[in-house]
């Protein structure tokens, strides 16, 4: 018993003697002197600190990121145009027999679309639409349209355009044309364009009877 109390003793004098020293350091948390040793984490400054990891998105500039409905409002906006007119002789050798096309121009007269188109072998005397399609680079363009070969009676020529060019590219809203054009002689034969505006409104118009094409009328849906 005698031995173990001496070695208490002991302990108690050393821990005594290890709490003195740390005092006389200045490591005491009531210490003036530093206080880093007792510190809990949340405490320290925080250069001391390790950063939370971030987490990349792989965003770098908001700014290149658009809004769809506003870039929606800026794009071509699809469309029906709705075009009949009512042919009739021109007088040629061959009348009644005719050929005739009926194609979109845009406002200065550069071709769009052909929209139906009548005529075989025979085609080439169709010299205003051969003329805009070559101007384009696309002669005697039927892409999309209507096409059958020489008819052999005049009558109602029916055709739509949906807004869209000879790649199915939607069009800008702008000034158009609807041109029609016949023939029944080995020559050219008469031909007439109406103008009209490519919008958010929509119209029903019945222009002018010119030679050979009577009772026209355009309707357009945007």
């Amino acid at each position: 018993m005698t031995t173990v109390r001496t070695f208490r003793s002991a302990g108690r004098f050393l821990f005594a003697v290890a709490c003195s020293l740390l005092m006389q350091l200045g490591c005491s948390p009531d210490s003036d002197g530093p206080r880093e040793f007792w510190r809990p984490w949340y405490e320290l400054p925080d250069a001391l600190v390790s950063e939370e990891p971030t987490i990349d998105l792989g965003v770098r500039d908001l700014s290149s990121v658009q809004d769809a409905s506003v870039s929606d409002l800026t794009a071509p906006q699809g469309c029906t145009l709705s075009v009949s007119v009512t042919t009739s002789s021109a007088g040629g050798k061959y009348a009644p027999r005719n050929i005739g096309a009926i194609w979109i121009s845009d406002g200065s007269g550069r071709f769009v679309k052909s929209l139906y188109v009548w005529a075989g072998q025979r085609a080439k005397y169709l010299r205003k639409w051969n003329e805009v399609t070559s101007a384009a680079s696309l002669p005697a363009s039927r892409v999309d349209a209507i096409s059958s070969a020489t008819l052999g009676s005049h009558g109602v020529r029916s055709a739509t355009w949906k807004c869209t060019d000879t790649t199915g590219k939607l069009v800008v809203d702008g000034s158009y044309q609807v041109c029609f054009e016949l023939t029944d002689f080995d020559g050219q034969g008469p031909s007439d364009c109406v103008a009209f505006t490519k919008g958010s409104a929509p119209f029903s118009v019945t222009p002018a009877d010119a030679a050979s094409f009577g009772k026209r009328r355009l309707d357009f849906t945007p």
